[in-house]
Protein backbone atom coordinates (compact mmCIF):
# COMPACT_ATOMS: atom_id res chain seq x y z
CA UNK A 1 0.00 0.00 0.00
CA UNK A 2 1.41 3.33 -1.06
CA UNK A 3 1.09 6.14 1.49
CA UNK A 4 2.16 9.07 -0.70
CA UNK A 5 -1.38 10.16 -1.73
CA UNK A 6 -2.51 10.07 1.89
CA UNK A 7 0.36 12.31 3.01
CA UNK A 8 -0.11 14.73 0.09
CA UNK A 9 -3.82 15.14 0.81
CA UNK A 10 -3.11 15.47 4.53
CA UNK A 11 -0.56 18.25 3.96
CA UNK A 12 -2.91 20.07 1.58
CA UNK A 13 -5.74 19.96 4.12
CA UNK A 14 -3.43 21.02 6.96
CA UNK A 15 -2.03 23.92 4.92
CA UNK A 16 -5.49 25.15 3.95
CA UNK A 17 -6.66 24.91 7.55
CA UNK A 18 -3.66 26.85 8.86
CA UNK A 19 -4.11 29.64 6.30
CA UNK A 20 -7.78 30.05 7.22
CA UNK A 21 -6.92 29.88 10.93
CA UNK A 22 -4.32 32.63 10.46
CA UNK A 23 -6.90 35.09 9.12
CA UNK A 24 -9.54 34.12 11.69
CA UNK A 25 -7.13 34.59 14.61
CA UNK A 26 -6.13 37.99 13.26
CA UNK A 27 -9.77 39.10 13.25
CA UNK A 28 -10.26 37.70 16.75
CA UNK A 29 -7.26 39.65 18.03
CA UNK A 30 -8.59 42.87 16.50
CA UNK A 31 -11.99 42.28 18.15
CA UNK A 32 -10.33 41.67 21.52
CA UNK A 33 -8.29 44.88 21.18
CA UNK A 34 -11.40 46.89 20.30
CA UNK A 35 -13.33 45.37 23.20
CA UNK A 36 -10.47 46.12 25.61
CA UNK A 37 -10.18 49.74 24.51
CA UNK A 38 -13.93 50.34 24.68
CA UNK A 39 -14.22 48.88 28.21
CA UNK A 40 -11.17 50.48 29.77
CA UNK A 41 -10.95 53.68 27.79
CA UNK A 42 -7.23 53.09 27.27
CA UNK A 43 -5.70 53.47 23.87
CA UNK A 44 -3.66 50.51 22.57
CA UNK A 45 0.08 50.94 22.29
CA UNK A 46 1.04 52.22 18.88
CA UNK A 47 3.95 50.40 17.29
CA UNK A 48 6.49 52.21 15.14
CA UNK A 49 5.69 52.33 11.43
CA UNK A 50 8.41 49.78 10.83
CA UNK A 51 6.22 47.02 12.28
CA UNK A 52 2.91 47.65 10.57
CA UNK A 53 3.60 49.66 7.42
CA UNK A 54 5.79 47.74 5.03
CA UNK A 55 6.14 48.65 1.40
CA UNK A 56 8.42 45.89 0.12
CA UNK A 57 5.75 43.41 -0.94
CA UNK A 58 6.76 43.87 -4.58
CA UNK A 59 10.22 42.50 -3.88
CA UNK A 60 8.85 39.03 -3.11
CA UNK A 61 8.10 38.45 -6.79
CA UNK A 62 11.68 39.38 -7.58
CA UNK A 63 13.04 37.03 -4.91
CA UNK A 64 10.88 34.09 -5.93
CA UNK A 65 11.52 34.54 -9.66
CA UNK A 66 15.28 34.75 -9.24
CA UNK A 67 15.22 31.78 -6.85
CA UNK A 68 13.37 29.69 -9.45
CA UNK A 69 15.72 30.87 -12.22
CA UNK A 70 18.68 29.87 -10.05
CA UNK A 71 17.17 26.46 -9.32
CA UNK A 72 16.53 25.93 -13.03
CA UNK A 73 20.09 26.85 -13.94
CA UNK A 74 21.34 24.57 -11.17
CA UNK A 75 19.29 21.64 -12.48
CA UNK A 76 20.59 22.29 -15.99
CA UNK A 77 24.21 22.41 -14.79
CA UNK A 78 23.73 19.22 -12.77
CA UNK A 79 22.26 17.54 -15.85
CA UNK A 80 25.27 18.48 -17.98
CA UNK A 81 27.71 17.42 -15.25
CA UNK A 82 25.84 14.11 -14.99
CA UNK A 83 26.17 13.56 -18.76
CA UNK A 84 29.89 14.33 -18.50
CA UNK A 85 30.24 11.87 -15.57
CA UNK A 86 28.48 9.09 -17.51
CA UNK A 87 30.73 9.64 -20.53
CA UNK A 88 33.89 9.58 -18.41
CA UNK A 89 32.69 6.70 -16.18
CA UNK A 90 32.77 8.78 -12.98
CA UNK A 91 29.43 7.54 -11.62
CA UNK A 92 29.46 8.62 -8.01
CA UNK A 93 26.63 9.92 -5.86
CA UNK A 94 24.70 11.99 -8.42
CA UNK A 95 21.87 12.92 -6.02
CA UNK A 96 24.38 14.94 -4.00
CA UNK A 97 25.40 16.66 -7.22
CA UNK A 98 21.81 17.70 -7.95
CA UNK A 99 21.19 18.98 -4.41
CA UNK A 100 24.47 20.90 -4.41
CA UNK A 101 23.84 22.55 -7.79
CA UNK A 102 20.23 23.45 -6.93
CA UNK A 103 21.24 24.94 -3.59
CA UNK A 104 24.22 26.82 -5.01
CA UNK A 105 22.42 28.42 -7.91
CA UNK A 106 19.25 29.06 -5.87
CA UNK A 107 21.37 30.88 -3.30
CA UNK A 108 23.09 32.86 -6.04
CA UNK A 109 19.66 33.84 -7.37
CA UNK A 110 18.57 35.10 -3.95
CA UNK A 111 21.83 37.01 -3.54
CA UNK A 112 21.28 38.70 -6.91
CA UNK A 113 17.74 39.62 -5.80
CA UNK A 114 19.22 41.16 -2.64
CA UNK A 115 21.70 43.20 -4.67
CA UNK A 116 18.93 44.47 -6.97
CA UNK A 117 16.78 45.45 -3.97
CA UNK A 118 19.76 47.21 -2.37
CA UNK A 119 20.43 49.11 -5.58
CA UNK A 120 16.75 50.18 -5.79
CA UNK A 121 16.77 51.23 -2.15
CA UNK A 122 19.83 53.42 -2.67
CA UNK A 123 18.28 55.06 -5.75
CA UNK A 124 15.16 56.26 -3.92
CA UNK A 125 15.45 59.58 -2.08
CA UNK A 126 13.63 58.42 1.09
CA UNK A 127 15.60 55.16 1.31
CA UNK A 128 12.56 52.89 1.20
CA UNK A 129 11.42 50.28 -1.28
CA UNK A 130 8.14 51.11 -3.01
Amino acid sequence: MELTPIFVIGFLVLGTYKIIELFVKRKERLVIIEKFTSQTGLEPVRLPKLFYERKDFGSWSLRISLLLIGIGIGALCAFFIRIWCIETMLNHDLSTLYIACLSLFGGIGLFIAFLIELKQKNKQPDGGIE
